[in-house]
């Protein structure tokens, strides 16, 4: 059963990772890249459960911080991932899983995937963060994730009840 979950998880983050670095960055869209991992980690920790979603947060976010062109200090996005996926796994209560709600926790985590990840830069001395832009970087990856929620989050759920419906969080 263990496997299955790892392969899900691993599968999962590599894909949107390769996705996202590859394509996405590439598109030319105004404001910042779409998170598709951001997205992806949320998905993973609403349909499989906080632990789950927490190593899936730790592993997109060392695929990310090791994937070029890798801007930050290495292990930064894994710390805030990690975050994500096990608050927005243990947060929401499975009866409170309407659409609304779970496109809106999409949204509030990349917001967070965002300034959090900015605020780590910052703390740890990093040069690289200029505040002025985050107010720009931050609606518009919260508005490219909410984009990208439904079909993600629906996607994972129906996969995950596919491949390991033992874990399925209802």
């Amino acid at each position: 059963m263990w496997w299955r979950q790892a392969l899900i998880i691993g599968v999962l983050t590599l894909f949107a990772t390769i996705v996202q670095v590859t394509l996405l960055s590439r598109l030319g869209l105004p404001g910042a890249t779409p998170d598709l991992v951001v997205v992806v980690v949320v998905a993973i920790a609403l349909t499989m459960g906080p632990v789950d979603g927490a190593i899936a947060g730790f592993v997109a976010g060392m695929l990310v911080d090791l994937a070029p062109p890798a801007d930050t200090l290495l292990g930064v996005n894994a710390i805030v991932y990690v975050v994500i996926g096990y608050v927005t796994g243990r947060v929401i209560d499975p009866r409170d899983r309407t659409v609304p709600i779970l496109i809106g926790i999409v949204g509030l985590s990349a917001g967070f995937a965002v300034l959090g990840t900015a605020a780590l830069d910052a703390l740890l001395g990093s040069e690289r963060v200029v505040w002025d832009e985050m107010a720009g970087m931050t609606i518009s990856t919260v508005l490219y994730a909410l984009i990208l929620a439904p079909p993600v989050v629906l996607g994972v759920r129906w996969l995950v009840a596919r491949v390991t419906p033992e874990v399925l969080v209802e």
